[in-house]
C-alpha cells in the first residue's frame, strides 16, 4: 500500500512496485496528487492495482487497510508545505500526525510487517551550524516548524509501536526531491522551479547568463533515487513471493 500515492514521488514509487510484478494498493485525498500522475500505471497494471479516494486523517483508513491486509506500507502521504504548518499548525497536526496514527493502526490491525515512512531531511534537524554539515543520522531532532515537528512526532510514534506491537519500520529522512511529475509550484520544486526559470530566460530575447553565484545550500535527491531507497528497505521484509496483501 502507497498513502500518497498519486503524488509526484507516490506515482513514481507505484510505477516501480508495479513493474516488479507487485499488488499496490493506492490511498489518496487527491488534495495535491493527482490522478493523472496514475494514468500509465491505470492502463498497463489491470487488477494488480486499486486506488482509493480517502483521507488519511479520517478513521476509515483504519477500515480500509483491516480489509486490504498490505504486507508493506509506503507512508508518504502528508500536508508537505512547512508555510501552511505555520499558519495552520492544528491543521498540519490532523494530516501528519493523528493521519499517521491512523495508517499506523491500520498497519497494526492489518498485521502488516513493515511501514516506510518519508521523514523530512530538511526539517527534523533545524539548522545545524556549518561545521556540522552534513547532518549525521545521529544529529539531534530539533525542528523549528510544526511540520517538522508532525514528522519527529510520527517517528517517535513508529518507535513506540515497534516496541508495544512489533510493527518494523524505517524512517528515511529525505532531502529535496526531484524528477518527473514534480510541481513546480510547489514547496520543494527546487529544481523544476530553477529549471522553468532557466527555460523561461532562454526564450526571452533579452536573457542573460546568470553569473552570481548563491550563498545558501540545498540538498537535492532524485525521485528514483528516493524510490531506488524504498524500494530497497521495504526488501528487507518482503519475502520472494509478488503479492503485496495478505490472503
Amino acid at each position: 500500500m502507497v498513502t500518497g500515492g498519486a503524488g509526484f514521488i507516490g506515482s513514481n514509487l507505484v510505477d516501480r512496485l508495479l513493474a516488479e510484478g507487485h499488488e499496490v494498493d493506492v490511498v489518496d485525498d487527491f488534495s495535491t496528487g493527482s490522478l493523472s500522475n496514475l494514468a500509465e500505471a491505470r492502463q498497463s497494471a489491470g487488477r494488480a492495482l486499486t486506488i482509493h479516494h480517502i483521507d488519511i486523517s479520517a478513521p476509515a483508513v483504519i477500515e480500509l487497510m483491516a480489509r486490504r491486509r498490505p504486507v508493506l506500507v509506503f507512508h508518504l502521504a502528508a500536508q508537505a508545505d512547512v508555510r501552511v504548518s505555520v499558519a495552520r499548525p492544528a491543521f498540519d497536526a490532523t494530516v501528519n500526525i493523528v493521519g499517521s496514527l491512523h495508517v499506523l493502526e491500520g498497519a497494526r490491525q492489518a498485521e502488516s510487517e513493515r511501514v516506510v515512512f518519508a521523514a523530512s531531511g530538511g526539517t527534523l534537524y533545524g539548522e545545524p551550524a556549518p561545521d556540522e554539515l552534513p547532518v549525521r543520522e545521529s544529529h539531534p531532532h530539533q525542528p523549528l516548524s510544526p511540520y517538522g515537528v508532525s514528522k519527529k512526532s510520527v517517528i517517535d510514534y513508529l518507535v513506540a509501536y515497534r516496541r508495544l506491537h512489533s510493527l518494523e519500520f524505517c524512517a528515511l529522512a529525505l532531502a529535496n526531491v526531484y524528477g518527473p511529475r514534480q510541481d513546480p509550484h510547489g514547496e520543494a520544486g527546487v529544481v523544476a522551479i530553477l529549471r522553468s526559470a532557466f527555460c523561461a530566460q532562454s526564450r526571452s530575447p533579452s536573457s542573460g547568463t546568470a553569473s552570481k553565484r548563491g550563498t545558501s545550500s540545498s540538498s537535492t535527491t532524485s525521485s528514483t533515487r528516493s524510490c531506488e531507497g524504498r524500494r530497497g528497505v521495504a526488501a528487507w521484509s518482503a519475502t520472494s513471493a509478488p503479492a503485496t496483501r495478505r490472503p
